[in-house]
């Protein structure tokens, strides 16, 4: 069995594709997701976005309409076509990762470029170092809040600690914090916790994990269709 760890519209379409292979999986929610209200000012500004939940507020506080004419810095391949189908042409650079975007906007962005990026209070804090290092002028726009959950589900809680699970699969690096952090707090063994195989959709989520010794695997791009493939590789049940 393997344990999905999104948020939960992501998971059941997750798990839609794991029966199609024949795998059965349990959906264990780390986090939530609060979109906020008040709308800021984005006019004349390069828009970054790395997460989907940004431009749901976008589009939630009706912001959407007054930056068509800005350029955008996107990563992920959904949020790009997202975006254009609302109406924002002008991408910039569209990043498979973080690494991806660093590397396009060398030879695209202008130093001193201003730089809004469109976040919650957890965001890649690597990515924010790097751009700064390259001399752009990155701000930080809160748009919604990341909140962890405070505990696992019983049945997860029972699944791990009789080794249930052949894997567990993280999309992004807080994720993997937190499940961790749960363990803990629920006393799974790190016997149990060491016998699971990490899927991770990027170096960068799992090497904590992988530095503490766990069984990581990454797959080969950062998308969810790499993620099935390498399940598949990997046989698990």
């Amino acid at each position: 069995m393997i344990l999905i760890t999104r948020p939960r519209k992501n998971s059941l379409e997750f798990q839609k594709k794991l029966e199609k292979l024949k795998i059965n999986s349990e959906i264990q929610e780390l986090s939530k997701f609060k979109i906020f209200k008040r709308k800021v000012s984005l006019f004349n500004r390069v828009i970054l976005i790395t997460s989907p939940r940004s431009l749901d507020y976008l589009v939630k506080t009706k912001t959407i309409e007054s930056c068509k004419k800005n350029e955008f810095m996107v990563i992920g391949k959904k949020t790009t076509q997202r975006l254009k189908q609302l109406g924002c042409q002008k991408i910039l650079i569209s990043a498979k990762d973080s690494t991806d975007l660093i590397n396009k906007s060398k030879s695209i962005l202008n130093e001193r470029s201003d730089v809004q990026f469109l976040c919650s209070n957890v965001y890649n804090k690597e990515l924010v170092r790097s751009l700064r290092k390259m001399k752009y002028k990155i701000s930080l726009v809160r748009v919604y809040e990341t909140i962890k959950v405070k505990k696992l589900k019983k049945s997860v809680i029972n699944y791990l600690k009789i080794n249930k699970f052949s894997a567990v699969v993280f999309f992004s690096k807080y994720s993997l914090m937190v499940f961790l952090e749960l363990c803990k707090l629920e006393k799974v063994s790190k016997s149990s916790l060491k016998k699971i195989n990490y899927i991770c959709v990027s170096q960068r989520v799992g090497e904590y994990a992988e530095k503490i010794g766990y069984n990581v695997h990454y797959s080969l791009n950062p998308s969810e269709q790499s993620v099935l493939g390498l399940i598949k590789n990997l046989k698990l049940k």
